[in-house]
């Protein structure tokens, strides 16, 4: 008995150092502590003392059973957790769907890319009509304008009117500013006063240099003009200048009359004005028309240049240029959503090609964990198998040792665990399967660079029909 007890030991042990290196789940037992822990020598003795079980008994007794329900459980419980492992390995396996779906829009991307592109095209064709419609009738009325007029120069005026209007701004502010010193001598509310008699002022001497310089001046350059509207022209350009340089001689007169009798200095500054105009004889009122003369000359030039020197040449011209900014933008927009587009789908390939990649990596390992945890099971069933048989000849042994009569006949039989332990973890389909889709993500690479030449190729001809239909040298004038 010492010798198969020992035996025993020994072949547990080995079987213990082959499962160290597998997983948790496939617990081990010391032979000597799983022995004590189901009290197996004292059980076995006990019931020794009254020859149980009988001699002619054909079933367990209830520590055979026990030792049996011991067994029987952990082997429930490591079936239960191989049976999560096996859904978890399944569930890993339908990511081959994902695959699939990589695969089939990796081999039509092109063709996805002539959808959207064609739809885009729809719309983009209506877009450029509209712009280009628009860009011909300004460019016709332009040089329509130009052959009427007899233009042969490009028109002339600034980017922006910004700098022109500050300068107007500087002018009403200044001359106001340095009038309203002037003025606050004579008026009883001081500097408030003074500034407001000369915002009016400064604002009539803009008022005019508007009219004469934006306006009339440019009625002299007609090429069709009457004689009417010529000397019309002139006539009020003269009059105008006359009645500017009045205009401050009078502003003069008031200061001075503001200064010696401030109630009645408007009748006063009058009846001066009409005696003799350029009877001023203060340096107060000499400094304000100058001021006033210098201010209107300065923004008469601003409102001149502010643009072209022909009358409506520059308006057209700018109408002109918008269209054919709104044109040229039109096109660079389209330009940029047609390769965004491309960009999204060639981005989208590679993406798909990394993620296809990963996949068929964690894909590949599915069947090697399957046939390691079915190689660790099979070894952990003999392995609990043994112990359990075992645990039973130490019991029968003691057992037998230790009682009057003859043991029964079925302590001399080894016993199964299990009858139906067997699980089926390996999927010899998956497996096969998985060559097939090993190939294809292989194939990958090369069915993506067909896609990327069939997308470049339709971009180029798309870019090609976009410039044809966008060229504004085909707009007739």
């Amino acid at each position: 008995m010492f010798h198969l007890f020992y035996l025993t030991r020994q072949i547990l042990a080995k079987k213990k150092r082959q499962l160290d290196h597998d997983d948790s789940l496939f617990e081990q037992y010391e032979f000597d502590d799983l022995k004590d822990e189901l009290n197996i020598v004292a059980l076995a003795k006990l019931q020794a003392r009254d020859n149980k079980p009988l001699s002619d008994s054909q079933h367990f007794d209830a520590n055979e059973q026990k030792i049996t329900t011991f067994f029987a459980d952990k082997l429930s419980t490591v079936k239960q957790e191989i049976y999560k492992k096996v859904a978890s390995y399944d569930h890993m396996a339908m990511r081959v769907s994902d695959i699939t779906t990589i695969l089939a829009e990796a081999k039509y991307a092109s063709e996805e890319f002539t959808q959207n592109i064609t739809t885009f095209q729809e719309g983009a064709k209506q877009r450029i009509k509209d712009v280009k419609h628009e860009y011909g009738v300004r460019k016709k009325d332009l040089e329509k304008f130009k052959h009427k007029n007899h233009i042969t120069r490009e028109a002339s005026y600034p980017n922006s009117k910004i700098l022109y209007i500050g300068i107007i701004m500087l002018i009403l502010l200044s001359e106001t500013s340095l009038n309203a010193y002037f003025f606050a001598k004579g008026n009883e509310l001081g500097l408030i006063g003074g500034a407001a008699q000369a915002l009016i002022i400064s604002l009539i001497n803009i008022i005019f240099a508007f009219f004469m310089g934006g306006y009339l001046v440019k009625k002299l350059n007609l090429v069709k003009k009457t004689p009417v509207l010529k000397y019309g022209a002139l006539s009020a350009l003269i009059i105008g200048f006359i009645a500017i340089v009045f205009f401050n001689l009078l502003v003069g007169h008031l200061r001075v009359q503001l200064g010696i009798d401030p109630d009645a200095a408007y009748v006063n500054a009058i009846v001066t004005f009409a005696q003799n105009p350029f009877s001023l004889n203060e340096f107060d009122s000499i400094i304000l028309v100058l001021v006033g003369l210098l201010s209107f000359l300065i923004a008469f030039t601003d409102f001149y240049k502010m643009d072209d020197e022909y009358p409506q040449y520059g308006e057209l011209d700018r109408k002109y240029q918008d269209a054919l900014m709104d044109f040229s933008e039109l096109k660079e927009e389209l330009l940029h959503e047609i390769e965004s587009s491309s960009s999204s789908i060639l981005n989208k390939l590679e993406t798909r090609q990394m993620t296809a990649k990963v996949i068929m990596q964690e894909l590949m390992e599915v069947p090697i964990f399957r046939q390691k945890l079915q190689d660790h099971f099979k070894e952990y069933y003999h392995y609990l198998n043994n112990t359990y048989n075992a645990m039973l000849n130490l019991y029968r042994e003691v057992n037998n040792d230790n009682r009057t009569d003859a043991a029964p006949a079925y302590f001399r039989e080894r016993v199964e665990l299990d009858e139906d332990h067997i699980i089926t973890i390996v999927d010899a389909k998956f497996k096969e399967n998985l060559v097939k889709y090993q190939d294809e993500v292989l194939e990958l690479p090369h069915i993506i660079g067909e896609q990327k030449l069939k997308i470049n190729r339709t971009l180029k001809e798309v870019i090609a029909e976009l410039d044809n239909q966008s060229d504004t040298d085909g707009i007739n004038g």
